[in-house]
């Protein structure tokens, strides 16, 4: 199979030579430049960090117990969703739960259930999404 390119993808100038493409130029243009944006951002590795409005945080939780993650008025955006992997420390942990909600304080809030339910902290990684 041959490799994506940007020119395999979309090429434009084929379409612009139809009677339609002449009519959709503006349109076949923009398509062509989200396109080449597109590509090029994912062959160069989009991460959470440097490309998205997220923070990656490692916490330290106890099994089934509420852990405040962002005090009250330390962050200006809000939260609209946390992610956690669902296994933890190369399968020693599993999570079987998760959840999160701001609390009557106005903290972020996680609640996170491993199974085989370990009294002690155990860290792990969550992306936080603004």
């Amino acid at each position: 199979m041959a490799k994506i390119t940007i020119a395999r993808l979309f090429e434009v100038g084929q379409y612009l030579t139809t009677e339609a493409g002449k009519e959709l130029s503006d349109a076949l243009r923009y398509l062509s430049e989200f396109v080449e944006v597109t590509v090029r951002a994912l062959r160069n590795g989009l991460t959470l960090d440097d490309n998205f409005a997220a923070t990656i945080k490692r916490v330290s939780i106890v099994s089934g117990r509420e852990e405040i993650i962002v005090a009250a008025n330390t962050e200006q955006r809000r939260v609209r969703s946390i992610m956690v992997r669902q296994v933890i420390d190369d399968a020693n942990y599993v999570v079987t739960s998760f959840g999160w909600k701001y609390d009557a304080l106005g903290n972020v809030v996680i609640k996170c259930t491993l199974e085989n339910d370990p009294t002690v902290a155990t860290p792990i990684e969550i992306a936080i999404l603004f």
